[in-house]
This record gives C-alpha cells, structure tokens and sequence, in this order.
C-alpha cells in the first residue's frame, strides 16, 4: 500500500483548491503514469489549463509548454524557430527546441482542433512514440503528459480522426455545481498548489512503474467483462451499417474501438490497479472504461450504462450459482402451487425462449372454454381486448392458449418450498452485498468517484434484483 498512500498524498495536493476538479487531476495523472494522453472537453473559464499546470509539479523539475492554437499557428511557435545559423553554416533544416514542446515534461495545447496540418502531422509522432524529427536528428522527448483541451468535439470530415483517436481517456470539464464551494471560490482566499519533493515523481520513479505496471495480473472475469463490451459495440455497429432497427438499443451510434485502442485502455487499468497498492485489476477499475470508449458527446450515458451493465453482469454472474445453492439448501415445508406473479401484477407465461407478461386479474378472468381477444404491446405484454384481434385466448390447464397455441405459466413448481416473498427477500440480501462489495472496490480507488455518484452501476445492480426474480430463481 506504499504506493497507494504516495499517489493518494500527491494528489491531495495537486487538487488543493481546485473545486470539483479532483477527478480530472487524478485521471490526469493517472494517464500520463500509462504513458497515455487526456483531452479535456469544456467551457472556457472552467480550468483546463490549471489542471496542467498542476500536473506539471507532480514531476520533479518538470517543465511545461502551453500554448493556445489558431488557425494562424505555425510550427515555429509549438516546436521552435529556424536555426539560423545552421542552416546558413551547415545547410540543416534544425530547430531551436528549448523551452518549446520537445523540452517539456507536460504539454498542454487548447483548442488543439485549431491546428494546421504541419502541426497535426508532427504531433502524430510526438504522442506515437515520444519522438521529434528535428532535421537529420531525431529527438527523444522528456514527455510525460500530452493534455488537450477544447470546448468542443473534432469536426467531423476534416482529417481530424487520427490525432483525436490518439487522446486515450476523455474527460468533461464542468462548471462548479456545489454552492458552498462555487461561494468559496468567489470569496475565498485562493489555495496556493506547493507539493513537498518528496512527493513528486522522478523520471527513475516513472521507469520503476511503468516496470511494474506491465506485470500487473488480468484476472478471467475482467477479460470476459472487456470482451463483453467489445463484442456489444461490434454488433450493434454491423447493425447499424446493415441498415438493421437498432431503435431499442442504448447504442444508437455505437462508436468503433480499434484493437490498439483496446490494448492502451487494458494498460489504463492495470495502471490503475497498480497506483491502488493492488496486483490484479478489479471491477472498480473497469469503471474507467466509460473515458475511453466514446467519441461523441451523445455516445457519453450510453457507454456509462454499457460499462455499468457489463460489471453487474459479471458480478451477477459470478453469484448467481451461490444464490440458486442457498435457495436449494434450505429445508421447505410449504410448496406453492399457483404462478408466480413476479411483481403482484402480471403473470409470466413462455414463448419459445421470450418471456411474455398478462395482467394477473385478466388471466384470472379468462375462460377455459370461450374465446378471448388479445394483442401484444410493444413491451412484451398480452393485453385482453374487447376489440377484435388476430390473437384468440382463453385459459388452459397449465397456461395460455394462444390461436389454438398452448403456452405455460411459469410457475413455482421449480421452488423447493417456502414462499415467494422469503425468495425475493433472500434474493435481494445476497445482491445487497455484492453492491455492497462493489461499493467498497469503488471507494477505495483513486481514479473513481464515489459510489453514491455512480448512477448507471446503481441502477445496474437494481435491474439486477428483477432480472432474479423474474426469470423465477
């Protein structure tokens, strides 16, 4: 945990002052111990810069470049001015590059959409691979950090793909939302950013590591988790490009997500896992994912719940056959006999592998022998119409006839004994702890908000109590 108190000390400093910004500091920091770059996406006025600023003194005798972009910028002003005199004296095209952005530490370039192609193009090779062509000499850079910034997204169309895919984690930069703490700002004394030198990262510390970040353990669930993710975007992108309806989808637009860009987000959370004093990544780490996976604004709460989703899927997964050994074990003495009404309203009855709902009181008013009209809504319900429908329905023994098509209820015949309501309740326990075991992973990094902030994994974990109960666990 040596390694965990440290970085948690550096960036209690780094963040003095710097209201609702404690997210963005650490995942700064975080991306560019991976060796990674952020772009940071956000109204002007909200910071950005002072969150590079800040990220600069986390290294010891760091220097930094800033520099915002026009239309009018020239490569001169990024990477330095024409040598004079060895062009004149050596006829080699060099540049002066102290004190430009091959000698900085951590670069921070706003509106970084603004830039020309001879700046893009040389950028390329600075995020690739921490190079700078300088002439016939090819510059191995000090480069720690990349932060970009803008208040808006790359167009799309104008060859800006590229540079935008080489930003790893994507972060948006919002106004304070706190009142107390947006009053502070306005009339408080300013906190000065000082961080003590034994706090600060040197280049021997960084190699150290990067050395241990590469040996980090992936455990099977969080590879089947990642896998999970990737193979939900793949499909929905085929099906969005065959022209398919995708309409009931949380994706839309589902991004595209390169296999480079796969294996930089894995390099993320091992990172992550190692900056936590732990050897192995866990599920609070995948949280991360939602940084890096999105290249529109709009994609953004889809990813959250995709991301969401895939953990609680994981974990529900990796408890549900101690759940179903728990129900089995008990001693029962009171079978139930009649359907299960999973909410106290419908009843659950099967076609083919779907599960259809009916209204509990209009199967019970249902005739064995008579004929009733039914329709089918669009959330999978059979509803009872007096209107007629192509659909005839009335009651069978075990379930629904359905245009002379038997259906069955599903019923409780597969419960050993006790009742439904000691069922759910038992259900809802063993969820309640492993969200309480999420919870705790969540809290206790320092890469993630916390828990109660989460809104997507928390409504993950609720629909996971009635996915239980309704498939009659």
């Amino acid at each position: 945990m040596e390694i965990k108190n440290h970085i948690k000390n550096l960036l209690t400093e780094m963040s003095r002052g710097a209201y609702e910004r404690e997210e963005a500091i650490a995942l700064s920091l975080l991306t560019a111990i991976a060796g990674e770059s952020i772009f940071l996406l956000g109204l002007p006025g909200v910071g950005k810069s002072m969150i590079a600023r800040r990220l600069k003194m986390a290294f010891k005798g760091g220097r930094n470049f800033e520099y915002l972009m026009s239309r009018f910028s020239t490569p001169d002003e990024i990477f330095g001015p024409v040598s004079i005199s060895k062009l004149k004296d050596h006829d080699s095209y060099e540049r002066v590059v102290d004190g430009y952005l091959p000698t900085a530490d951590v670069v921070f370039l706003d509106e970084i959409w603004k830039a020309g192609p001879a700046i893009q193009n040389s950028l390329l090779t600075v995020l690739n691979e921490k190079i700078y062509h300088n002439g016939k000499e090819d510059i191995r850079l000090p480069l720690k950090a990349v932060i970009s910034a803008s208040n808006e997204l790359p167009a799309e169309g104008e060859g800006l793909e590229a540079i935008w895919d080489r930003f790893l984690v994507r972060y948006i930069v919002k106004p304070i939302n706190d009142k107390e703490k947006f009053l502070t700002l306005l009339c408080g004394v300013a906190e000065d950013c000082h961080i003590p030198e034994e706090l600060k990262l040197t280049t021997e510390i960084l190699s150290d590591m990067k050395k241990e970040i590469n040996q980090i353990d992936v455990p099977k669930d969080i590879c089947e988790t990642m896998f999970s993710i990737r193979k939900t975007l793949i499909n929905q992108k085929k099906q969005q490009d065959e022209g398919l309806d995708v309409t009931k989808s949380d994706l839309v637009e589902p991004p595209y997500v390169s296999d480079r860009r796969w294996k930089k987000v894995m390099g993320i959370l091992k990172a992550s896992a190692f900056l936590n004093g732990r050897n192995a990544i866990d599920f609070s780490d995948c949280l991360l994912m939602e940084h890096m996976l999105w290249d529109k604004d709009e994609q953004i709460n889809s990813i959250k719940k995709l991301v969401s989703d895939a953990i609680a899927n994981s974990i529900r997964h990796n408890g549900m056959p101690s759940i179903i050994e728990k129900m089995q074990s008990n001693s029962y003495t009171t079978p139930v006999s009649e359907p299960i009404s999973p909410d106290g309203v419908h009843y659950v009855f099967i076609v083919g592998d779907e599960e259809i709902l009916i209204n509990k009181d209009d199967y019970e008013n249902l005739c064995f022998t008579k004929n009733s009209y039914g329709m089918m809504t669009s959330d999978s319900k059979l509803k009872i119409t007096e209107q007629p429908s192509s659909l005839l329905v009335r009651k069978t023994k075990t379930g629904l006839s359905v245009n002379s098509y038997s259906y069955p209820l599903k019923r409780s015949s597969t419960l050993i004994s006790g009742t439904i309501g000691e069922m759910q309740k038992g259900i809802n326990e063993d969820i309640d702890i492993m969200q309480e075991e999420m919870k705790n992973l969540v809290d206790a990094n320092l890469f993630t908000p916390p828990y109660n902030r989460l809104a997507a994994l928390r409504n993950a974990f609720t629909t996971m109590k009635g996915q239980f109960i309704r498939k009659g666990y």
